[in-house]
This record gives structure tokens, sequence and C-alpha cells, in this order.
């Protein structure tokens, strides 16, 4: 078995009416992965989405990890999957997300402009 540490520290000083100042991390427990950079063809949803996860691909848990590589803030990406939760994120140019996902449904992205390069990973343990 293998790990993926997954670390997030939030901060500020004047967000809040006292700072904030947030660290968590966790050690997950997996058996495969990949990350990969692609071009998003559909800017509707049902209408050439990337595919970026397949259905019961991972057991048990599968962790998404997705970054939108545009310089834009207004050029989103959306996550969404297939099936009965419909939209599951909205991405931001620049911004990304990690997201522990059904591994029982397929999830897609499409985006505001055709082309929209992301990267991305799951995480999890192969269901071969």
């Amino acid at each position: 078995m293998a790990s993926v540490r997954a670390t997030l520290s939030l901060a500020s000083g004047d967000v809040l009416t006292s700072p904030l100042n947030l660290n968590v991390n966790t050690s997950l427990t997996v058996d495969s992965g990949s990350l990969i950079r692609a071009k998003v063809k559909g800017t509707a949803a049902d209408t050439n989405d990337l595919a970026i996860y397949v259905a019961n691909q991972c057991s048990e848990r599968a962790y998404l990890y997705i970054r939108n590589l545009a310089v834009e803030l207004e050029e989103y990406i959306y996550v969404h999957n297939d099936t009965d939760t419909g939209l599951v994120a909205k991405i931001g140019g620049g911004e990304f997300a990690f997201i522990p996902i059904n591994p029982d449904k397929k999830h897609e992205v499409y985006a505001t402009t055709v082309d929209t390069l992301i990267e991305y990973g799951v995480f999890g343990n192969d269901d071969s």
C-alpha cells in the first residue's frame, strides 16, 4: 500500500474578527493514482464533457485533485457526476480543489471556454 499526504492551510489576519490560522493534514492509504493535464472541449453539461473519473474505477474511496490552469478567474470549469447529484464543484481560473468523490459515479468536466487547460488526478484503491 502507498499513501498520499494531503495538507491544507488557511490563514488571514483580517477576514474574521480574530486571526484565522488553520492547518489540517491527513495521510490517505491508496494503491493507485494518476496526474494528467488535458484540455476541456465542452462548454455545456453532457456536450463534449471530459471524463476525469470512470465509475467503479476505485473501490470504497476516491480522491479527486483538480486545478483550473486558466489565468482569468471568470474562466470556470464545472465538475459534475453524470447521474444523481449533478454539479460537484465550480472552479475558477487559478483555483483548485481536492475532493473525496463517490467511487460509484462517473465524473466529468465542462468549461466556460473551449480548450480550457486543467490538471487533475484521482487517487484511491484500484477496483481491478
